[in-house]
């Protein structure tokens, strides 16, 4: 079974099966403090709850009538879910956290300080996106992007997608790392929350530059020596910030053996329960550093979040030798970084993924999957409608990733424009899953196979319909490839082969298209 991916499919799945798994876990919750003679805080939320996915609830107020999709009009309604969501989640992480007063006193109010600055931020984003439009021919939007990647990997983590098991069961932490005790489910739902909303927050510094740059090649027109400040560089203490979540985002947990323990000079001190240290990866921190000193969004939507949110900010972390580290400290740390290192891998070419289930491949699939609904300043040229595009998801499992997705260019007669189309496939979205996915050290452990196919519907001569049809794959074993299925565009068979290969004939992995031979 198939599954078509629109804003109405995931908003009633959300409000439905999925609304029902979250119940199940909030009863389940509840039951099991009262057998401890406890109860949760007043003000305990998470971002599936009632006020989220219930009959009265936000998601359902998204959608007007039979509209497949979120309309513009909904903007600020959108706002609103923005902010909830990520109250929501930072109240349920900070509940969960045993260091913190709420488990054993439900009369403590959990606050998520930081959210007004990060709204006011995200308020800025807002009006700086019709700017951005002109930053570049294939800008889409970033605002309706989030909550639409937010509510795919929330269907992908609970859905049972052709899968024994729910994605979620399955999760692990970047870099094969193994937290010292167990990440709750809500913990989890909130992680990801945090994670999709905020990963494009840096997006509009990215591209600011770029806005700055067309400017003064405007003003040389009367100008000949246009002086537009464009230096994006930090220093002092700014700087110091950055190296500190660089740091933070690049160290793994190891635990102290018997002879570390051993070796504290402390007699009166406790080294029964397991302790750990902090210790850098130094790849992890180079690639990621590398990530600021391109200005790509990732790493600064990590820094932004970092900043604002007191969440991260009280995070407990010392690279010191003499600074241990106990059970929840470790786990704690895990937690807060997973959601900071998704965000910056996504950006980051240098990455690269050997599982499919952690937060950076899960937040990267969702980023590249989430076409729908999403328009270019290009496209108004090009003839696509912003409802052109359609996703089925066929299987979404631990070892096995299948989608499909359909482009309409029924309204497009050139030839050179599909081709054009065709080439950013194989360039943007191919190349960037190779690089995503690619061979390097410790991939032969890689599990899992990713394929999609994408069918180009072009316009009807006469009855017949005319498709190109494109699949690519990269099998956990066998070579990747792209294929490219020719045999249902009519007479112009040569002239597209001709065009596309031109185009592709200079890509890094040229090697891997292939053309199939046209059906007599």
């Amino acid at each position: 079974m198939s599954y078509e991916i629109n804003d109405r499919t995931l908003i009633e799945e959300m409000c439905g099966e999925i609304r029902i798994t979250a119940q199940e876990k909030y009863n389940e919750l509840q039951e099991n403090l009262i057998k401890c003679g406890n109860a949760l805080p007043e003000n305990f939320a998470f971002p599936l709850d009632e006020d989220v996915v219930g009959p009265n609830g936000t998601l359902k107020k998204l959608l007007s009538g039979q509209e497949k999709a979120i309309s513009y009009s909904k903007a600020k309604k959108l706002d609103d879910l923005w902010r909830s969501l990520l109250n929501k989640s930072i109240i349920c992480l900070r509940y969960f956290d045993s260091r913190e007063p709420f488990l054993n006193n439900p009369n403590k109010a959990i606050v998520a300080y930081g959210i007004d600055k990060l709204e006011e931020y995200h308020l800025r984003y807002t009006e700086f996106e019709g700017l951005m439009y002109g930053s570049s021919a294939y800008y889409r939007d970033h605002v309706f992007h989030a909550i639409r990647v937010w509510l795919l990997g929330i269907f992908c983590l609970l859905k049972k997608i052709n899968a024994e098991d729910a994605f979620i069961t399955k999760l692990g932490l970047d870099g094969g790392a193994k937290p010292p005790s167990k990440i709750d489910f809500f913990e989890y739902i909130s992680m990801w929350t945090i994670a999709a909303l905020c990963h494009d927050l840096g997006y509009p510094l990215e591209k600011a530059e770029q806005i700055l740059d067309k400017t003064r090649k405007m003003m040389r027109e009367f100008v000949p020596s246009p002086n537009i400040w464009s230096n994006f560089g930090y220093n002092g203490t700014q700087d110091g910030i950055n190296e500190y979540v660089l740091k933070f985002i690049s160290t793994k947990m190891k635990e102290k053996s018997p002879v570390e323990k051993a070796d504290v000079r402390d007699e009166k001190t406790d080294t029964t329960d397991a302790e750990y240290l902090g210790r850098i990866q130094p790849k992890y921190y180079l690639k990621y550093a590398k990530s600021l000193e391109s200005f790509q969004h990732g790493i600064i939507s990590t820094i932004i979040i970092y900043k604002m949110l007191l969440y991260f900010l009280e995070s407990d972390f010392n690279l010191n030798d003499d600074y241990v580290y106990k059970i929840e400290d470790a786990r704690q740390f895990y937690i807060r970084r997973e959601i900071l290192r998704a965000i910056a891998a996504h950006t980051c070419p240098d990455a690269y993924n050997i599982h499919i289930t952690t937060f950076p491949s899960l937040l990267f699939l969702c980023d590249e999957f989430q076409e729908w609904g999403r328009r270019t300043w290009n496209e108004l040229y090009t003839g696509l409608k912003e409802d052109s595009i359609s996703l089925e998801i066929e299987k979404f499992s631990c070892d096995e990733i299948d989608v499909q997705e359909k482009i309409s260019f029924e309204s497009v007669e050139d030839i050179e424009i599909i081709a054009q189309n065709i080439f950013r496939v194989f360039d943007r979205q191919y190349s960037l899953y190779k690089t995503t996915f690619r061979d390097g050290q410790d991939t032969a452990k890689r599990d899992f196979s990713l394929t999609k196919t994408m069918k180009f519907v072009l316009p009807k001569k006469g009855a017949e319909t005319r498709e190109i049809i494109i699949k690519y794959a990269l099998p956990k074993s066998d070579a990747s490839y792209f294929n490219i299925d020719l045999s249902h565009v009519g007479t112009s068979k040569n002239e597209y082969k001709e065009k596309i290969s031109e185009k592709i004939s200079r890509q890094m992995y040229y090697k891997d298209l292939m053309i199939l031979r046209y059906l007599q």
